[in-house]
């Protein structure tokens, strides 16, 4: 599924990549360090290796809901978070559209997916399935867990709709980095 997955998400124009962790993860993020990488409080508690390794690199970690909480309004924190890299967390990715499965209810980290103009989703190897209606229990599971907002992602944000020239980046991040996290006898191509 891994080697599906990574096919039809390049074709939208994600780039995909591989680490067998955490810390591999870090190494193949899109902006080098010391920038500041900007991640949900899910990304620094799952993978607490990812933001360690940044830091010793000499790169800031901000987290975004701790931004949120200072912002003095919601366009405050969006004009904040526009920009830079953002790393945020897949529930699920889908291996026969390339798309990954964001579900988080707190504002930052949603605008994060949305404004940054590098979105980094790191997405467990494991979770993903093979189709559409795989991914509809997926959602289910999340329903009953309350989550609300819910959004599949496949690609850059591009649109056609000035004088029909092809845009990247306008209505969303500009670069779509998919780091699949695989441990070493779970990789692929």
């Amino acid at each position: 599924m891994l080697e599906t997955f990574t096919r039809y998400a390049e074709a939208a124009g994600a780039k995909v990549q591989v680490a067998r962790d955490a810390a591999a993860a870090a190494a193949l993020l899109a902006v080098e360090p010391p920038g500041v990488l900007r991640c949900s409080a899910a990304v620094c508690a799952a993978y607490p290796e990812l933001c360690a390794v940044w830091r010793q690199a000499g790169g800031p970690v901000e987290i975004v809901e701790e931004i949120a909480e200072r912002a003095e309004s919601p366009s405050a924190l969006a004009a904040t978070l526009a920009g830079g890299t953002g790393v945020v967390l897949a529930y699920a990715g889908v291996a026969e559209t390339g798309s990954v499965l964001l579900a988080d209810d707190a504002l930052a980290p949603r605008l994060l997916s949305m404004l940054a103009d590098v979105c980094v989703i790191l997405l467990p190897a494991a979770a993903i399935v093979p189709d559409l209606d795989a991914a509809a229990q997926v959602l289910a599971q999340l329903e009953l867990a309350g989550h609300r907002y819910v959004s599949f992602v496949t690609g850059p944000s591009r649109t056609a709709d000035i004088e029909r020239v092809l845009t990247i980046g306008v209505q969303g991040p500009r670069v779509l980095q998919v780091i699949v996290l695989a441990p070493p006898e779970e990789e692929g191509p």
